[in-house]
């Protein structure tokens, strides 16, 4: 392979990069017809380039670097480069990956969030793809208690999507947003399968939380699957497309089924910190008798104002009040579309 090449002669994939290509001539396999001759230096031998490495503050690592993925090497088309923001450390070997759709429910995201959080809490780095839905609630909980490492599908000068963008800052400050691709690759379409074979390769194993049958999420856990890694998943609601995936994943007996994060911090023999249980119950709320009744008429899943109203048989100017203060006092969370779920 070319690029191995690059690397092994210049020594490093940043030295490779900024070497003239005029010296390429002398590195076994390049002629003047073939340089740049690989996909990944389309561009990234360009003064552009360099300038956004440095601009961004970010570093160009090969498979040759201690800093890179162990667990990646193990895969047989891991990159021999990737361009780190942030930092990789040793104990980021200890990693899951938690993937999902990008059109998550209401249950997924919060799924997402509180296994991220037990994850990381309890001292693995919550690995996923910076991505919309799963992937962002799963980044957002994991880097509020340890560490998360973003694999994105596009340059890093280019952060997709962009809302992302201060999420991705917040991670390289506590973790690492790595890519394999040029500061200035666009976020194209064939670009994601790619970068999901990191997110999959660099971990002991791969966490579903929710993703209909044909989706990104499921090709990671197929390749997940393929790189002999461990595969767990969320059994989810059976009357829900979104689910579909890890039905059939738990179905096969490819995934291991997981109702919480102690399940998979338990498998790898993780000691448990309790206050990192995913369903932990929520610090004592002072509630009054009024709030107390009203709050016990709500199910426990997400429920629409206008049901509420049938539920507990009040004037909706009293619901109003009622629903503000239960609010206020972190006992209830509202969703749009005038969506609550209760947290008590």
């Amino acid at each position: 392979m070319r690029i191995r090449r690059l690397v092994e002669y210049f020594g490093s994939a940043a030295a490779a990069l900024q070497a003239k290509t005029e010296y390429w001539l002398d590195v076994p396999g390049f002629n003047t017809k073939n340089i740049p001759a690989d996909s990944f230096f389309e561009g990234a031998e360009s003064e552009r380039n360099f300038e956004m490495i440095k601009r961004f503050g970010v570093r160009v690592i090969s498979y040759q670097c201690s800093e890179y993925p162990q667990h990646l090497l193990k895969i047989p088309d891991f990159p021999l480069v990737l361009y780190v923001k942030g930092r990789i450390l040793p104990e980021d070997n200890r990693s899951i990956a938690v993937v999902g759709t990008r059109n998550a429910t209401i249950y997924g995201m919060e799924t997402a969030e509180k296994m991220a959080a037990g994850l990381s809490g309890a001292g693995l780095t919550v690995v996923s793809g910076l991505a919309r839905g799963i992937d962002t609630a799963a980044h957002k909980a994991a880097v509020k208690k340890g560490r998360t490492i973003a694999v994105i599908g596009s340059g890093l000068a280019d952060i997709y999507p962009r809302e992302n963008n201060r999420l991705a800052e917040e991670i390289s400050e506590k973790g690492a947003v790595i890519s394999e691709f040029p500061m200035l690759t666009p976020p194209d379409r064939q670009n994601f399968p790619q970068r999901n074979r990191i997110v999959s390769g660099m971990t002991l194993g791969t966490l579903l939380i929710e993703a209909p049958l044909k989706s990104g999420a499921m090709l990671t856990m197929e390749n997940a699957f393929d790189h002999e890694r461990e595969l767990f998943a969320i059994p989810g609601r059976t009357d829900s497309e979104n689910y579909r995936g890890n039905l059939s994943l738990l179905k096969s007996g490819k995934a291991r089924l997981v109702e919480n994060s102690s399940d998979i911090i338990k498998f790898f023999g993780i000691a448990e910190r309790k206050e990192n249980f995913l369903f932990e119950k929520e610090s004592a709320i002072d509630l009054n008798p009024e709030e107390k009744k009203f709050i016990s008429l709500l199910p426990q899943e997400e429920v629409s104002l206008h049901r509420i109203e049938e539920l507990v048989q009040l004037p909706i100017t009293k619901i109003h009040v009622l629903l503000m203060s239960l609010l206020l006092k972190n006992a209830i969370r509202e969703y749009p579309g005038k969506i609550y779920k209760k947290l008590v």
